[in-house]
């Protein structure tokens, strides 16, 4: 899954904390610019399809961590 428009305060494990809400999460990478710093998206790995869609449903549009964040189907 892309997951969009996060906090730059965020880490991984505030992310998997948050999908491991809605189903299983797998992993997560969040993406990061040359200093190490959250650019402000991830790319989220849920163990199902179903789990995935879940996320999808039920976080996409959510506020967190004071963003309202973006889920969807990754495009690669």
């Amino acid at each position: 899954l892309y997951v969009g428009n996060i906090s730059f305060d965020s880490t991984e494990e505030d992310m998997i904390q948050l999908f491991s809400s809605v189903g299983e999460c797998g992993s997560v990478t969040l993406v990061r610019d040359e200093q190490g710093r959250n650019r402000g998206f991830a790319f989220v790995v849920m163990r199902t399809k179903e789990d995935g869609d879940a996320a999808i449903e039920k976080l996409n549009g959510m506020e967190w961590n004071g963003r309202t964040i973006a889920v969807r189907e990754s495009n690669n």
